[in-house]
């Protein structure tokens, strides 16, 4: 059976629109497809069958993807050496144009909607190069205040399978987050209107760019004002962190009860949850309940070394900030320092270097100050997270006066 290959949308539309203008065809039921396998036989004497052509053009329904054989068969067919040769053609044609519509629309303040949103929608699984592009657009509407076209951009439909993706989407959604953390109300009013129905806006602004700092200002509205259904593991993070701001409030018996939606919560999850939020849920079973389970609620459930290391910085972080007491001498950590990965991406690296100082602090509450030491040296003060930058940068000074 000839190899398959996933096929882009707008490499289709593209393979598309020149077929279709070079045969003076639209290609649109089975006919249409019919008439164009007969044409490639007849007149360049390449064969390919009619029910191939509707499956790859989609005019039928299909869950399979089309061959590269069938797929080089149709690049020939517009004068391409292969489907290779084609996507570099297309992907070189879609950026020149497109970077020139991006420019044209800084000039002049003012953005054709139609137009970008051809080259914007296609970017659901964007390269670097097409996240800076993105994040130029968003800027865009940002500054000429076009919330119009923003929406759009936030309620397309992004592949956000994998932690790669959100690191570079990220990027490219951050100025939302420090516009509305710099008093700039039309973008946190925008923020606030459409996180409800945002997956995106979700991901990016309430579970990356986790502000507790803000969870009785814009950012716990946003919280306040998210759907759960969107994101897996929605319920029990904004409970958890909804428990939390209630906490600050002197609300307590709320706070004790959002804590145990968060606890219940876990039981109606399929997925894995990260152990962050384990380790969040475990910490305010401590705090609220007076808890003095060694190990600490959930631990033993956390197979790996990394992910105990996350675990572990969250449970640690939140005790430390909230009770203030050195409880954690008696708390057992089986995490391996030495069995910790190296091959991690950016976001997984700031939240290793996040363990190596909160290790350090464990262990000089602990009274093992050589092993404090060591593990100090391993953190570095310019990989932190800039939402969430003064615990550990005022502990870091503590230690680092302290250690010398």
């Amino acid at each position: 059976m000839p190899a398959s290959i996933l096929v882009a949308t707008n490499e289709k539309k593209w393979l598309k629109k020149i077929i279709e203008e070079k045969f003076q065809l639209d290609i649109i039921d089975s006919y249409s497809c019919k008439l164009l396998s007969e044409l490639l036989s007849k007149d360049l004497n390449l064969e390919i069958n009619y029910n191939t052509i509707r499956r790859i053009f989609e005019v039928v329904k299909t869950k399979s993807n089309p061959s590269v054989y069938s797929l080089n068969l149709l690049a020939k067919s517009i004068d391409f050496n292969d489907f290779e040769d084609f996507k570099k053609y297309i992907y070189k044609f879609d950026n020149d144009i497109f970077n020139e519509l991006i420019h044209l629309s800084l000039e002049r303040k003012k953005i054709n909607h139609q137009m970008l949103m051809e080259f914007v929608q296609d970017l659901t699984s964007p390269n670097w190069e097409q996240i800076y592009q993105l994040k130029t657009v968003i800027d865009l509407c940002i500054e000429i205040q076009d919330f119009d076209f923003l929406k759009q951009v936030i309620h397309l439909k992004y592949n956000l399978g994998n932690e790669a993706f959100l690191e570079k989407f990220t990027v490219c959604f951050q100025r939302l987050y420090f516009e509305a953390k710099n008093k700039n109300l039309s973008v946190s009013d925008f923020i606030l209107q459409n996180i409800a129905t945002s997956e995106i806006l979700q991901r990016i602004l309430l579970q990356i760019y986790v502000s507790e700092e803000y969870l009785n200002d814009f950012w716990g509205d946003w919280l306040e004002a998210a759907s759960v259904d969107l994101v897996y593991d929605m319920e029990v993070f904004r409970n958890i962190l909804l428990c939390q701001k209630k906490f600050n409030l002197n609300l307590f018996d709320e706070a004790k009860e959002l804590h145990l939606k968060a606890k219940n919560d876990i039981l109606k999850v399929e997925q894995n949850l990260h152990p962050i939020l384990l380790g969040r849920i475990a910490a305010w079973e401590r705090i609220l309940n007076s808890s003095t389970q060694d190990p600490p609620l959930y631990l033993n459930q956390i197979a790996s070394c990394f992910d105990k290391a996350c675990y572990f910085v969250f449970y640690y972080r939140l005790i430390n900030v909230y009770q203030k007491v050195d409880f954690q001498k008696g708390m057992i950590v089986s995490i391996d320092l030495n069995n910790l990965p190296t091959n991690l991406g950016a976001f997984d690296k700031r939240l290793l270097n996040k363990f190596y100082l909160t290790s350090a602090l464990y262990y000089h509450h602990a009274s093992e100050f050589e092993k404090a030491k060591l593990t100090l040296l391993k953190f570095d003060e310019n990989r932190l997270d800039v939402w969430e930058i003064d615990w550990f940068d005022n502990n870091f000074k503590i230690l680092s006066e302290i250690y010398n």
